[in-house]
């Protein structure tokens, strides 16, 4: 049985009444719940009972919660870190050997420079850091001062302290020891900084993306 156009008005506010105001999954939700309602209703439940289990029955997937993969300081819906955890799990093994291959063949190999190489090597590495580190700053103020809520904002956020990979090579500025080798925590910094700006560049595109179709 389908529900009338008043009664699909209520479940609309009780999404906007718990705040779930995700644009990429208000849709998907409210059809879900919607159909949880009709095949009640198919049941000879009034709207009013129907209403109410379905509500308990979602109640849990819209209760904060966080994640291993974004850290416990970070709480966002079930429902939210459930399709946030399932996007980004590749982009996290890609970060990780961002950052731990460089540490691992830089401290088991030992390539020694030139004083020319290095000062070339120096600046060439600081420049890439220095635009990175802008863009990634471009991308954060877009995102906060636009305050439109989705997946993908949830992920960003999550990844905004990414940009300390990038800041300690910039405040060190030389990226070799005195006997012209590479610092290999310095070059897997650096590494794991430029894919946290390539995940925060894939990500901010995805949020767009959601925010255009939504016409918002």
């Amino acid at each position: 049985m389908e529900i009338t156009a008043q009664q699909l008005e209520e479940i609309e506010n009780y999404l906007a009444k718990i705040k779930f105001d995700f644009v990429d999954l208000n849709a998907e939700i409210l059809d879900h719940i919607t159909s949880d309602v009709e095949s009640l209703l198919d049941k000879n439940y009034s709207f009013e009972n129907a209403f109410a289990l379905v509500k308990l029955r979602w109640e849990t997937y819209f209760r904060d919660t966080s994640s291993f993969f974004f850290g416990l300081q970070y709480s966002e819906s079930k429902i939210v870190v459930k399709k946030a955890v399932k996007m980004f799990k590749p982009f996290y093994f890609l970060y990780l050997t961002a950052y731990i291959l460089p540490m691992i063949i830089f401290t088991n190999i030992s390539i020694v420079f030139q004083k020319n190489t290095i000062d070339f090597l120096n600046g060439f590495l600081n420049s890439i850091s220095a635009v990175f580190f802008c863009y990634l700053i471009y991308i954060i103020l877009k995102v906060i001062k636009a305050k439109v809520k989705t997946t993908y904002r949830f992920i960003l956020k999550t990844q905004y302290l990414g940009v300390i990979f990038l800041i300690l090579p910039l405040l060190m500025g030389n990226y070799f020891n005195d006997d012209g080798s590479l610092i290999p925590f310095l070059i897997s910094f650096q590494s794991g900084g430029f894919a946290v700006t390539y995940i925060c560049h894939y990500f901010y595109k995805k949020h767009e993306e959601v925010i255009k179709k939504s016409k918002i």
